[in-house]
């Protein structure tokens, strides 16, 4: 069968048992070998354990990087200056993460420009400064995934329906008139 690093979440031990899934450790090198058809992976982690496996599943999540996003609508946004990018200093370093800055309540967009939050953007997830835990959250428990995609969610019908909504509504043709018989 198939293999997974077991890197983004937790892999049942008895598929590990049971010989369905291999853990490689981390940072694993994927390759082909040619002569037996099949995939091979390695890890700097557990050298001398090679892994060949005749499926491969990606699940790799690239680190973020809005500097070199391939996302036609971020990287407009990004160097017309509307987004901008964590930074975390001290006095001696500052690091810039890579991700794009969010309110950590309800996920909408900081504006550089305007130095507060976008009222009409708003984005969650691995890509942003407001991470939740527990990617893979167990349905039914309140994670905070859950709560943060639900703040997500309210603060997307309220864009979408509050007052100022109005403004950005396309106007509507009038219904036609006497069309019975």
């Amino acid at each position: 069968m198939g293999w997974r690093s077991g890197r983004y979440g937790p892999v049942p031990r008895d598929a590990d048992r049971a010989g369905l899934v291999r853990f490689l450790g981390a940072d694993p090198r994927v390759g082909t070998d040619e002569a037996t058809g099949t995939f091979t992976a390695t890890s700097p982690t557990v050298p001398g354990h090679p892994v060949h496996a005749t499926a491969l599943i990606e699940a790799y999540l690239p680190g973020p990087d809005l500097d070199r996003t391939t996302d036609p609508l971020l990287r407009h946004l990004r160097h017309g200056g509307a987004l901008s990018e964590e930074a975390i200093a001290d006095t001696a370093h500052t690091h810039r993460s890579g991700r794009l800055t969010v309110t950590p309540d309800s996920g909408h967009v900081v504006d550089p420009g305007v130095g507060c939050p976008h009222p009409r953007r708003i984005t969650l997830g691995a890509p942003t400064n407001s991470r939740a835990l527990a990617a893979f959250a167990r349905p039914r428990t309140n994670a905070p995934a859950f709560r943060q995609n639900d703040a997500g969610a309210r603060a997307l019908l309220t864009t979408l329906t509050g007052p100022a909504a109005a403004d950005h509504r396309p106007e509507r043709p009038a219904a036609p008139v006497g069309l019975g018989g």
